[in-house]
Parts: structure tokens; C-alpha cells; sequence
């Protein structure tokens, strides 16, 4: 039998160690099955970031960009993890750490090839945080969003020799800023069908609430279905639980479950008659827990925004243009019917039944070997 290629895998402790996942822990766990699955043996180092008082001002005043993590404390083990292991390639999971590139190959050999794993872009999600207030970006924040693209450029032109990304949009964000080796897998659908126990006119959302694009899309989402009189119930799931109390507090169809486990979270999500994802804007990465809803089997409404980073057989529980207005109106339409419930079921279950891991698998074994 053929001795599997070993492959080094550099990642935040907390993306692997953790209790309760968030998207990151998702994407990581996702890009670790397409490696098993590509026949690598993967070999994973943790590491933790290194917050300076310097790093930490920076934090405080919001002008930090890719800099918390120092590679100086792990490059003896990352040095003698590739020689004694024969290791040709080394992943970075986010690109906050594809900087680190730079140092490994002066102490490597230089066939190692250097690629970053990234879970979306950290400058779309910027600009987009910056110019939705009502006010005009300071000159800090303009400083910020410069440095982002101009670090981003340097890493896809310079330091890394390949980058696989999460979503198809980003391909383009990156081919902009001047990558040149690129590759996308999509979220990974496996059917798990839950015993599915819906109750009347509940719909429900799962999401990181401090993550602009999600706290906006709901509070937008929210506004419409006050606007048109709705009389169900949002059921909403994440932290930080202060967000989640303050969209509430704010609107009184809205019941704030708190970060769940997996355990409570599919015991939640059973009852919930649609998932809603009002996702208006291309933000960063994927809608991870899009595909946590469809591999239990449960009925999706989504913008098309929302479904970045799937490839799906069906996509036809989406609305046709990203706004809220259209998405109050479909999820009213829909909870009126239990046919059209049942009809984004069937679409959902047969989009779960489609996927093959082993296809794009493939297509990473043969994009690694081109490099």
C-alpha cells in the first residue's frame, strides 16, 4: 500500500480545540476532510497568537492588520517537522498567517510549497463594515482598508504560492489583487436528516451575531417582517448573547436562544418550520451553517448572497434579487402553505443526497501536484 504524502497544517489552537463551532471551526474542520479525503496524512501544529501591548493597542484603536501572530517562537518545530517528515507542503489556515511563509523558506528547502487556506476576505468584510454607518469613514479606517489591500497584494503576488478559498466569489476578489494559483472547494454537504418537528410559523437563524453582514442582514430582515405585520416567531442562535438581546429587546417576534451545543442546537432546530440566511452582501468566507441546516434536511429560504461558497444541484429556495423586502415576503408567502414547506424539504434533502466529496477531492490532489 502507498505511503500517504504527510503534510503540514498550520492553524489557531482554537480552530481545532473548541466546544461550541463557529464558521472558522466549520471551514477548518472541512479543509482538514477534503485532505483526508485527497489521501494526504496531515499533520497538524497549534499555535496561538501574540498579543504585545504594541498589538494590543493596535487592537484597541483598530488599526491592526494580519499582525498578531509571530512565527519566531515555532520555527525550530516547524523547521524539524518538514525534515524529519519530508514534507513538501505547508497550509496556513487564514491568511493572517501566510506572512509566516517568508522566514520558513529561508530555513527550508526550496521545493516547499507555501499555501494559504483563506476563509474569505478580510478586506471586502471591512469596507463593507465602514461605509454602511451613517457617517463618513475616519481617515484611520481609510488607512486600514489601504493596508489590507496592499498586505493582501503582497501575499498573493510574493509570498504564497497558492491559495484555496471557500467561496467562488473570492477566486475573482483574489485573481484582482494579483493570485495567480487558485483554487475553490465548496462546503461540504453529507446527508444527517434529523426527526424534524416544525412548529407553526417559527423560522429561525443560526449565526456569529458581531459579524457585521449577519447582525445587519437579521436587524434589515427584521424590520421588513415588523413592516409586513408578521405574526410568527424568529428563533436566533449565537453570540456574543448581548447582540442577541438587543435584537430581542428591539422586536418582539424575536426569541434569543443563546450559543447552543450540538446537542441543544439540533434539539432547536427540529422545531424551527424554515431556516432563514438574509445575507445581502458578498462578506467574507461562506454561509457555513447553510450547510450544518441542509445536511439535517430541514426547508432553507436564502439570498443568493447567502449561498456563496456551495455548489448545489438546486437552488431554487432562493430569492431573486438580495434585498429584505423580497425575503420577508417569500418567507410570509411560504409559512402560509405547508406544501411549499414541503416542497424546500424535498429540494434541500436531494441538494444533501448530490454531493461527492470524492469529485472535488480530486480536483485538490491534481491542484496540489500542479504546483
Amino acid at each position: 500500500m502507498k505511503q500517504k504524502e504527510n503534510i503540514l497544517f498550520i492553524t489557531d489552537k482554537l480552530y481545532v480545540d473548541y466546544e461550541i463551532p463557529g464558521g472558522v471551526q466549520i471551514c477548518t474542520e472541512e479543509f482538514i476532510k477534503y485532505f483526508e479525503t485527497a489521501g494526504y496524512n496531515i499533520m497538524i501544529m497549534k499555535i496561538s497568537p501574540n498579543i504585545t501591548l504594541v498589538k494590543r493597542l493596535k487592537l484597541k484603536l483598530g488599526i491592526e492588520t494580519y499582525e498578531l501572530y509571530d512565527e519566531e517562537n515555532y520555527l525550530k518545530e516547524i523547521e524539524d517537522t518538514i525534515a524529519n517528515n519530508h514534507i513538501k507542503l505547508i497550509f496556513f489556515n487564514q491568511l493572517n498567517l501566510g506572512h509566516w511563509a517568508t522566514k520558513i523558506r529561508q530555513k527550508t528547502p526550496s521545493s516547499i510549497k507555501c499555501i494559504g487556506l483563506s476563509h474569505g476576505n478580510e478586506s471586502g468584510d471591512y469596507i463593507y463594515q465602514i461605509t454602511k454607518k451613517d457617517k463618513t469613514p475616519t481617515l484611520l479606517e481609510t488607512w486600514r482598508i489601504g493596508k489590507y489591500l496592499s498586505k493582501e497584494k503582497l501575499l498573493f503576488t510574493k509570498t504564497l504560492d497558492a491559495v484555496i478559498t471557500i467561496s467562488q466569489q473570492e477566486l475573482y476578489i483574489n485573481q484582482w489583487l494579483g493570485a495567480k494559483k487558485l483554487l475553490f472547494l465548496p462546503r461540504i454537504l453529507n446527508p444527517k436528516f434529523i426527526k424534524w418537528n416544525p412548529k407553526k410559523m417559527t423560522i429561525g437563524f443560526i449565526g456569529t451575531l458581531d459579524h457585521y453582514p449577519n447582525f445587519n442582514g437579521i436587524d434589515q430582515l427584521a424590520a421588513q417582517l415588523q413592516d409586513k405585520n408578521f405574526n410568527g416567531k424568529l428563533r436566533l442562535v449565537g453570540g456574543p448573547s448581548h447582540i442577541g438581546k438587543k435584537l430581542d429587546e428591539k422586536y418582539h417576534f424575536i426569541s434569543y436562544c443563546g450559543q447552543l451545543n450540538n446537542t441543544d442546537l439540533i434539539a432547536e432546530i427540529a422545531t424551527w418550520s424554515i431556516f432563514v440566511n438574509p445575507i445581502f452582501w458578498y462578506a467574507r468566507g461562506s454561509s457555513t451553517k447553510v450547510a450544518q441546516i441542509i445536511n439535517s434536511g430541514l426547508p432553507i429560504l436564502s439570498t443568493k448572497a447567502g449561498l456563496r461558497g456551495y455548489e448545489l444541484n438546486n437552488d431554487a429556495f432562493t430569492t431573486q434579487e438580495d434585498n429584505p423586502s423580497e425575503l420577508a415576503e417569500l418567507i410570509n408567502s411560504t409559512l402560509q402553505s405547508e406544501y411549499k414547506i414541503q416542497q424546500l424539504k424535498k429540494i434541500i434533502e436531494d441538494n444533501a443526497n448530490c454531493f461527492d466529496i470524492k469529485v472535488y477531492a480530486s480536483s485538490l490532489s491534481k491542484f496540489l501536484n500542479s504546483l
